[in-house]
């Protein structure tokens, strides 16, 4: 309750207001609080100055408190089914999976339209994983249609990998095209041998065969046990990592990343380019195999020198990242990347060995000696601020190592160079491609090298509907890794 008062009195000036709030528990915010309504209602239905992106991080930020306001005018909308859009999604993201239970009585009123459910199943899917399994999962989704539109069954397709125990009670669509068949396989569905047939034909491949290529090769990466002993697909990943041409680029992508989680990427093979070499080192016993290819300063032409040089950091023993500090640190654009991957490093360790040394002109160094027991600088500071928070507490020996380590990991996800943020992005792009990249609002952002017809748009709706303006938007505001972590990219080891 304090937090959302907190909150509350610093945006709008509503402390007397908040102080009273809410008829469903403590920090909940209801009708009473119409200027947080109207608030809301600027920001994300007041056409043409909306600005759906600072509308949908206010929801983020407020949390719980706002759901009930959300959905309250969600239910008000009867007659826009894009402000509906718009709403959903400020209902879900306030509410995270805490408020699943809402999410299931408003799909099980049967009133939600193709576009809604669709939306739904979208933000499941860029969401965070589920811990628990979803009861009626595909029919709640599907609203009970055996065989849905396309645009509705891919994007529950992607959404069923959020949520565990989601195969079991799947539906058995047999289908060519090539989206469906790609969503399906990056589910861990099954895909009838007819259509992989078709569509692994490397030499000659189909129309928008890439797609599927990209599902599959993903979905099997998403269990390492599995992938190892996947030989036929690792062949198939080798031979697709060999060929040519920049419209095979987030194929050869999602290959490389299949072989990286399987151990089956070797020193002794062609170097990868900058581009697959960070989609390689997300794994970090990949990044190990080819520490030869890594290097403690920026590779030439590396637009984000971060990524690889907390890849190296990762695959050296600190004593080595220590010993070569006068190199990585005479880069301003990685030094502090490094630091704080150190950091991480040395804060997981059973009992590292203290660290005198001192490194003034760098804050985050302060990180690496407290998380080996050492003393931090009480006058240091930061320019992250939740870094910044942390320092007086390791000062005080009031911040244990666990929290240590889970700071320093979301910092790295944060800034924008944590391994693992490759494997997500590979993921992010694919549900982009299979769903938005063929509208209209998507071909503005998206595949603009091809001419329209030549992109894969799925059926259900009109390339120019307004779902897909609404959808794009939302895709825009979700792809930038933000707190909290994904639970399924968090380092090992």
């Amino acid at each position: 309750m304090a937090i959302g008062v907190w909150w509350l009195s610093a945006q709008f000036g509503l402390a007397q207001e908040a102080t009273a709030v809410a008829t469903d528990g403590p920090g909940w915010i209801t009708r009473k609080d119409e200027r947080l309504r109207d608030r809301f209602r600027q920001l994300l239905l007041a056409v043409p100055t909306r600005d759906l992106a600072s509308g949908w991080q206010l929801a983020s930020d407020m949390g719980r408190p706002a759901v009930k306001v959300l959905w309250e005018l969600l239910a008000k909308e009867n007659s826009d089914v894009e402000h509906r859009l718009v709403l959903l999604a400020a209902a879900m993201m306030a509410g995270t999976t805490h408020e699943d239970e809402r999410l299931f009585g408003w799909l099980d009123q049967q009133k939600p339209m193709l576009e809604e459910r669709t939306m739904a199943a979208m933000l499941v899917a860029l969401g965070p994983s589920r811990v628990r399994p979803m009861p009626n999962f595909w029919p709640r989704f599907l609203g009970g249609a055996k065989t849905p539109e396309q645009l509705l069954a891919i994007a529950v397709c992607l959404a069923s990998v959020r949520v565990p125990g989601s195969q079991e009670g799947a539906p058995v669509w047999v289908s060519d095209d090539p989206g469906l068949a790609a969503a399906m396989a990056y589910a861990g569905l099954a895909v009838p041998t007819s259509v992989t047939s078709k569509f692994w034909n490397l030499r000659a491949p189909e129309r928008h065969a890439d797609l599927f290529w990209r599902g599959a090769l993903l979905g099997a990466a998403r269990e390492p046990a599995v992938a190892r002993q996947a030989d036929a697909l690792l062949e198939r990943a080798t031979e697709l990592m060999r060929l040519p041409g920049e419209s095979l680029a987030a194929g050869r992508s999602a290959a490389t990343w299949l072989r990286a989680v399987a151990g089956d990427l070797r020193a002794d093979e062609p170097r990868l380019d900058i581009g697959l070499l960070r989609v390689a080192t997300g794994d970090l016993a990949a990044a190990q195999t080819l520490q030869v290819w890594l290097s403690p300063e920026a590779l030439p032409r590396d637009l984000e020198p971060q990524r690889l040089a907390v890849a190296w950091a990762l695959s050296r023993r600190p004593e080595v990242v220590i010993e070569q500090r006068a190199v990585w640190s005479a880069d301003a654009r990685i030094r502090r990347h490094v630091a704080v991957a150190l950091a991480w490093r040395l804060a997981g360790a059973a009992s590292p060995t203290a660290i005198e040394v001192s490194m003034p002109d760098l804050a985050e160094w302060n990180f690496v000696r407290a998380a080996s027991g050492s003393s931090v600088d009480r006058g240091a500071s930061c320019d992250d601020a939740k870094l910044a928070a942390a320092l007086p507490l390791l000062a005080d020996g009031r911040c244990d190592r666990v929290t240590l380590r889970s700071l320093c990991e979301e910092t790295l996800w944060r800034w924008g160079s944590h391994p693992r943020l490759a494997p997500f992005e590979l993921e992010r792009l694919f549900l982009r491609d299979v769903l938005l990249a063929g509208s209209n609002a998507g071909g503005n952002k998206y595949q603009t090298h091809l001419p329209p017809d030549q992109r894969y748009c799925p059926s259900g709706l009109d390339r120019g509907d307004r779902f897909f303006s609404v959808a794009v938007a939302l895709f825009e505001f979700l792809v930038r890794p933000r707190a909290p972590l994904p639970s399924e990219h968090r380092l090992q080891g």
